[in-house]
């Protein structure tokens, strides 16, 4: 159970890498939030069909609601306060009140996250979940969580690196969801360091609930009992203050300096290039940040105080603001009905699958668990009516092999798991209702993934394999160029010599980006 955080450190990276995925698209649309920039009033207020017959902008209100200029013939609504505004306001404006729903959802999230990673990564919390009686331990767990001392035992990263990272997410899913500090970049001013101590409030409740609460390692994975750190050291259970004050108060000192380093590195770097790629690069610079934002279905660099959009192929081109808009303080153009056809010429997305059982049709080893992230491109080759022609070669950015191991009795020691990297160069798709916003489709490919830690598929193993897969699924259209995807495939695996080989019955979801 040790190094815990240092796991949420790597799943938290791995987070940031997932964001490749946004940098087909130059701003991904909010799932849970309205457009916001600064300048810009958060309106959930009277629609435009209250207002009179003024333009009607994104979000369905008028124009005349953002620029403070009525509509023709419309009756002035209550003056709003800008989001810009929102730190100094004192009459407590609703358009400035904390969105407790998106902050529950992302921290849902990212509680859901983290216990996945320590779920995924460590055998005795797998074991300890799902034996004994769960109540009684979780209370055990409370009650025997160490308040007499400082130190859990765990190496120093871990508490004085690992946990203010994992408190400065913390802060950013705060930030990012009260209009009274998300427009704020960084200054020696009381609203900023106002707003940053609301935040570290709420991580030091996130971090209450993560140690001692039902959703977290008191629960799931339980510290109910001492074990020895090392052989012939210290028993511990790995409990302690420390990280109960390192995680709040480290992580507000951290995320303070990535507002220092995004005002004074990022800000500029920003101003020299647009290219997606590098501004990923940057966020390296600001990664808890960044990881808020993925929570939230943004794009990495995705910034309240500024906009920020990338530069590239599949960047929307620059809007025209419709006739008779007035263009200040307006940030997106007039809202158009959205028609077919869905889509594109070319497609960039990513997916993530999961196979926790095998099967039996080509293969034959059986207990095998599979999980690949894999990179999207297709090519449209021919499109009809009725269906559509789609090259979709992919990349296996990661992809993990879960194993029984022949002969092992000691129960920490039952499975293997190895990680590679692939390629499936033969790939094709052929989908059907292409004008349509749900279309179906069924897909083929096959190609090879080389795992660089291990050799799989043992006793008689090798660290290259060759696969091939058929499957289908169904392409959910946000818009017309932005799509999530559903699915299954049947893959078989095989070894370099063919001699062994598995079925891995995968379920995944993705989303992709047409132009």
């Amino acid at each position: 159970m040790a190094s815990g955080a240092m796991r949420e450190i790597v799943l938290s990276l791995f987070l940031l890498f997932a964001g490749l995925g946004a940098v087909a698209s130059s701003q991904v649309q909010a799932l849970l939030l309205p457009e916001s920039a600064a300048g810009t009033p958060y309106i959930f207020k009277a629609p435009a069909s209250l207002l009179g017959e003024g333009e009607v902008n994104a979000g369905g209100y008028s124009s005349s609601e953002r620029t403070g200029v009525p509509a023709a013939g419309a009756v002035e609504p209550a003056m709003h306060v800008l989001l810009k505004d929102c730190p100094y306001d004192q009459t407590h404006a609703r358009e400035c009140r904390v969105h407790w729903a998106p902050l529950a959802i992302e921290s849902s999230l990212f509680l859901a996250f983290e216990n996945a990673g320590n779920l995924y990564t460590g055998y005795s919390y797998r074991w300890d979940t799902t034996h004994g009686k769960w109540w009684d331990r979780y209370i055990n767990s409370v009650k025997d969580f160490r308040f007499n001392r400082w130190s859990d035992d765990n190496p120093w990263y871990d508490d004085y690196v690992g946990h203010p990272m994992m408190g400065a997410i913390r802060d950013f899913i705060w930030i990012q969801n009260d209009p009274k500090g998300m427009t704020l970049e960084f200054s020696n001013t009381s609203p900023y360091w106002i707003s940053r101590l609301r935040a570290m409030t709420f991580s030091a409740l996130y971090s209450l609930e993560w140690k001692i609460g039902p959703v977290g390692e008191a629960s799931i994975g339980h510290n109910d009992y001492y074990f020895p750190e090392n052989v012939g050291g210290p028993w511990t259970n790995e409990t302690g203050w420390v990280t109960l004050v390192t995680t709040p108060v480290g992580g507000t000192l951290w995320a303070v300096g990535e507002d220092l380093l995004d005002r004074s590195v990022i800000h500029y770097l920003e101003n020299k290039s647009r290219n997606p790629f590098l501004l990923l690069s940057y966020q390296f610079l600001n990664p808890a940040r960044a990881t808020a934002n993925i929570l939230r279905f943004r794009p990495p660099w995705y910034r309240d105080s500024r906009t920020v959009k990338a530069d590239s192929f599949w960047s929307d081109p620059t809007p025209e603001i419709a006739e008779g808009t007035v263009a200040a303080n307006v940030i997106m153009p007039v809202k158009q009905p959205q028609s077919g056809p869905y889509g594109g010429r070319n497609e960039f997305g990513a997916c993530w699958g999961l196979s926790l059982f095998s099967g039996n049709l080509f293969g034959s080893e059986s207990s095998v668990k599979y999980m690949p992230i894999d990179v999207l491109y297709s090519r449209l080759l021919t499109m009809r009516p009725h269906f559509a022609f789609r090259y979709a070669p992919e990349l296996t950015a990661l992809a993990m092999f879960d194993e029984p191991v022949p002969g092992a009795i000691d129960p920490p020691n039952l499975r293997h798991r190895s990680y590679g990297s692939g390629l499936n160069p033969e790939a094709f798709e052929l989908g059907f209702r292409p004008t349509h916003k749900v279309q179906p489709f069924l897909s083929q490919s096959s190609g090879f993934v080389y795992y660089f830690t291990a050799p799989v598929l043992l006793p008689k193993g090798s660290q290259f394999t060759y696969s091939v897969d058929f499957g289908g699924g169904v392409r959910i259209f946000r818009k017309l160029h932005q799509s999530y995807t559903l699915g299954y495939r049947y893959r078989h695996i095989e070894n370099s010599g063919f001699s062994r080989g598995t079925d891995a019955n995968t379920f995944y979801v993705g989303v992709s980006r047409f132009r």
